[in-house]
C-alpha cells in the first residue's frame, strides 16, 4: 500500500494538463467558497447579482485576481469587511469576446502571500445576453401563469451568469440567496434548501417589492458548470424518501409516474460502484427548449421532456445522469479536452445499471451498438473537415483553445470513451476493473483529473493487484492502444461490435426492407412492433447508414407499416425525420410539415441538429428563423454554426 500511494503521488506530479478555456489565474489563486445573491426580474429578463468569494493564494505573491465573464455589466468590486472599493477593468479580445468571453481583472491594492485567504465581493447585472440562461415568457410555459428561468452552464457558460474561475479544474463550495418579485415563482438550485434566512443579505432592497426569499447551500465542492437554477411555477413531488420530480403543475403527475423508479435506479448504480453520497436525488423536467437530454447538476438533474415516452423507455437518460453523481460530479475532468473523463466513465456506469434494468446483456449491447453507429458517423464527418480543430473532435482529446468548448461536444467522448473502458475491463477482468473504478473514485474524490492521471493510477493499481508477469502482459496490451484511443482521430484501435441476438433481429429486419421490392413488406415485418425502443433506434440508425439504397416508395411503405411519422417516441422520430429528408421522402404530401412542427416544439440538440444538417441551407435558415426565440442560446449557437457550414444548394421540394 505504501508503494501504491508514493508511486501515485510521483506519477501525478508530472504532466499537468492545464485548462486553456479560462481567462482566470486559477493556478495562482483558487476559489474556496462562493456566495451569490440574485434579485430576479423575470418579466424584464434582468438579474441583479452580487457575489462574495473566499480565495486562497497558491503562488508566492498575488496582486490581482482574474475572473471569467461573458456579456455582463460589472458595477463595482470591494472588500466586504472594510468596504474598500477595488480598481478593476475588463480585458477584451474582439475575436474571443463572443466566443469565450472576457477577462475581469481586479487590482487587490495589496500583496498576498502563499497560503493567504481573503474575501472580496462583486456587484453586477446580467440579462438575455447571458448564454447560460433561458428566460421564458408566460406564453412559452406550460402553466401560462408566470415567466420561467432555467440555466445550462456546461461547458464554460457559468461565466455569463457569475464572474468566477470558470474551469472544471477549480472546485468550491457555494451558497445562494434568490429573491423573487412574484409570489407564484418557486426557485430550486443545485444545493440543499436552507430555511430561516441563514445568510444575511449583502445588498439593500425595498422589501415591499420582494415576494419570496430562497436560500441554498452545497458543502460538497463542485466546479462552476454544476451551478444550476430553475425558477417558475414549479413544484416538487416525491417518488421515494430520497428522490423526487420537479416540474410545472400541468404534467407533473405524468412525470412522477414515468419516473417512479428513480430510487431503484440509484440503487442499481450503488450496487456496482458504492454509496450515493449526495443525499437526495431530484430531477427537473424542464420545458422542451432545454438543449440536452439531461444535465447532471447535483441534487437537481435537468431533463428534457422528450425522455417521457409513456413506457419508461426513455429512463436511460435518468440513469445516465444519476451515474454522473460518481463520474463527473465526484471525479471531474480538469478541462474540456478531457470530457471523456466525465462522459465515457458515466456511460460505462450507466450501462452497468441498464443491465439490471433490462435483465439481459443483449439489450445493453443494443444501446452500445446504437452509440457506436452514431460515433462512427461523427468520426467520418469530423475527419472530412480540412480544419484540424474540427478533425480533432473525432478524438478523445479535442482542441478547444481559442474556441467555445461547446463546439467540441458530441457523441465521441461518450461512446469512444465508453469503448476504451469496455476494452480495459476485458483486459483487466470484470471483477478487478470494478474494484479499480471504486479505488479511482476513492483516491480522487471531489478532485479534477485528466487522461494521464487515470493512466498513471491504473498502471500503479494493476502493479499492486497482479503478479509481475501478469502486470507486464496487461500493461503491454494497454500501452499498445491507450494513447491511440485518446489522441487519434480515426476509428478506435480495437473494433468492438457488440453483436448480439437482439441487435441481429433489428439489423436483419433493416436488411430485409432494403432488399425488398419497392412497395412490398418483407416477410415477418411485424416483429418491429415487438422491439424495445433501442432496437427500433438501431433499425433506423442502420437505415440511415444505407439511406442511398432507399427509395421513396419503400419509405412510404415503412411509414404506413409502422406509423413512424406519428410515433410518440422522440428518439425514433428524429431519426425517422432525418432519414425522410435524406431520402427525399419528406414533402408537403408526406411528413414535411410534421418535421417542421417537430423542430419548433423540441430544442434538444441531439434531435434537431441532425435534421438541420440534412436540410438545405435556405430551408434550414427559414425554419431556424421561425423558432429562434424558442431555442436555448446554446442551441441557437449550434444551429447557426450548422447553417454557416452549408452550401447554397436549395432543395425545392422542401420549400
Amino acid at each position: 500500500m505504501k508503494f501504491y500511494i508514493i508511486a501515485f503521488l510521483i506519477f501525478t506530479s508530472f504532466g499537468v494538463d492545464i485548462d486553456k478555456n479560462t481567462f482566470s489565474n486559477y493556478r495562482e489563486v483558487k476559489m474556496q467558497h462562493l456566495h451569490i445573491e440574485w434579485l430576479l426580474n423575470l418579466r424584464s429578463k434582468i438579474i441583479d447579482g452580487s457575489a462574495e468569494y473566499t480565495f486562497k493564494v497558491t503562488t508566492a505573491e498575488l496582486k490581482e485576481v482574474h475572473l471569467d465573464i461573458y456579456q455582463m455589466e460589472i458595477k463595482y468590486a470591494y472588500y466586504p469587511n472594510v468596504g474598500k472599493v477595488l480598481d478593476w477593468h475588463v480585458e477584451s479580445d474582439p475575436k474571443q469576446s463572443l466566443v469565450q468571453g472576457d477577462k475581469l481583472i481586479i487590482k487587490l491594492g495589496q500583496s498576498y502571500k502563499y497560503g493567504d485567504i481573503f474575501q472580496l465581493r462583486i456587484k453586477y447585472q446580467i440579462g438575455e445576453a447571458a448564454r447560460a440562461l433561458s428566460f421564458m415568457s408566460i406564453e412559452q410555459t406550460d402553466d401560462k401563469k408566470a415567466p420561467y428561468l432555467f440555466s445550462q452552464c456546461e461547458a464554460n457558460n457559468c461565466r455569463s451568469m457569475i464572474p468566477l474561475q470558470d474551469t472544471p479544474s477549480i472546485k468550491f463550495t457555494y451558497s445562494a440567496t434568490v429573491l423573487t418579485q412574484d409570489s407564484q415563482i418557486n426557485v430550486f438550485m443545485s444545493g440543499l434548501p436552507v430555511k430561516n434566512n441563514k445568510f444575511a443579505l449583502m445588498e439593500q432592497y425595498n422589501m415591499n417589492g420582494i415576494a419570496k426569499i430562497f436560500q441554498f447551500e452545497l458543502n460538497i465542492k463542485i466546479p462552476a458548470y454544476l451551478i444550476a437554477i430553475v425558477a417558475g411555477t414549479v413544484q416538487e413531488k416525491a417518488t421515494s424518501q430520497r428522490t423526487s420530480v420537479i416540474s410545472e403543475a400541468k404534467n407533473i403527475d405524468i412525470y412522477q409516474k414515468e419516473l417512479e423508479d428513480l430510487d431503484k435506479y440509484v440503487k442499481y448504480l450503488e450496487d456496482y460502484i458504492g454509496e450515493y453520497k449526495w443525499g437526495f436525488y431530484k430531477i427537473v423536467i424542464l420545458p422542451a427548449s432545454f438543449p440536452f437530454g439531461g444535465m447532471e447538476n447535483p441534487l437537481l438533474t435537468f431533463a428534457n421532456p422528450s425522455i417521457i415516452v409513456g413506457d419508461k423507455s426513455g429512463v436511460s437518460v435518468a440513469i445516465h445522469e444519476i451515474a454522473h453523481s460518481w463520474f463527473g460530479n465526484t471525479v471531474t475532468c480538469n478541462n474540456w479536452s478531457n470530457m471523456w473523463i466525465n462522459e465515457g466513465f458515466c456511460v460505462f456506469l450507466e450501462r452497468k445499471g441498464l443491465l439490471q434494468l433490462f435483465g439481459e446483456i443483449d439489450y445493453v449491447y443494443v444501446n452500445s451498438q446504437v452509440g457506436t453507429k452514431e460515433m462512427n458517423a461523427l468520426i467520418k464527418e469530423f475527419n472530412s473537415s480540412t480544419d484540424p480543430v474540427v478533425k480533432s473532435y473525432a478524438s478523445l482529446h479535442p482542441i478547444t483553445e481559442d474556441h467555445n468548448a461547446d463546439d467540441s461536444f458530441s457523441t465521441i467522448p461518450y461512446e469512444r470513451g465508453y469503448q476504451l473502458l469496455f476494452y480495459l475491463e476485458s483486459v483487466i477482468s470484470e471483477i478487478k476493473f470494478q474494484q479499480l473504478l471504486k479505488d479511482w473514485l476513492r483516491q480522487n474524490e471531489y478532485q479534477s483529473a485528466d487522461e494521464n492521471d487515470f493512466y498513471n493510477f491504473m498502471i500503479v493499481w494493476i502493479k499492486s493487484n497482479f503478479t509481475i508477469e501478469q502486470f507486464l502482459a496487461i500493461k503491454q496490451q494497454i500501452d499498445t492502444v491507450y494513447t491511440k484511443w485518446i489522441y487519434d482521430t480515426g476509428s478506435p484501435p480495437v473494433k468492438l461490435g457488440f453483436i448480439n441476438d437482439a441487435s441481429i433481429q433489428a439489423t436483419d429486419l433493416a436488411e430485409d426492407w432494403l432488399s425488398s421490392r419497392p412497395g412490398e413488406q418483407p416477410q415477418g415485418f411485424e416483429i418491429f412492433n415487438q422491439f424495445k425502443s433501442n432496437q427500433k433506434q438501431l433499425f433506423l440508425s442502420y437505415m440511415q447508414e444505407k439511406y442511398t439504397n432507399l427509395n421513396t416508395i419503400t419509405m412510404k411503405q415503412l411509414d404506413l407499416s409502422y406509423n413512424l411519422s406519428d410515433n410518440k417516441d422522440a428518439e425514433l422520430l428524429f431519426r425517422w425525420y432525418t432519414l425522410s429528408i435524406q431520402t427525399k421522402y419528406a414533402t408537403t404530401n408526406t411528413n414535411l410539415n410534421k418535421i417542421r412542427t417537430f423542430v419548433g416544439k423540441i430544442g434538444r440538440m441531439k434531435m434537431i441538429n441532425p435534421i438541420y444538417k440534412a436540410l438545405d441551407k435556405n430551408t434550414a435558415q427559414t425554419w431556424y428563423n421561425e423558432n429562434k426565440n424558442f431555442y436555448h442560446p446554446l442551441a441557437r449557437q449550434s444551429i447557426e454554426n450548422i447553417i454557416k457550414s452549408k452550401s447554397q444548394y436549395v432543395n425545392v421540394e422542401l420549400l
